[in-house]
């Protein structure tokens, strides 16, 4: 379960900042070479914050719901 744990949360702390990587290329603080398409687009924007939200779910429900102390089932 210990791997599973970890997995989640690395899948959702890596899913959290390309939302947030995203959200702040689409709405223009940052701005990288070569990459002309993305700047000051709304749409960048939402579907960043939608990937941010969903990064932070699946991170806090690996460290939330996956922890180790479960209760036994007598």
């Amino acid at each position: 379960m210990g791997q599973i744990r970890q997995l989640f949360t690395v899948v959702g702390a890596l899913t959290l900042l390309v939302g947030i990587a995203w959200v702040a290329h689409g709405t223009g603080v940052l701005r990288l070479p070569g990459t002309d398409f993305m700047p000051n687009e709304s749409v960048w924007t939402i579907n960043g914050l939608l990937v941010a939200v969903f990064g932070l779910i699946v991170f806090i429900g690996a460290r939330w719901f996956l922890r180790r102390e479960h209760p036994s089932a007598n």
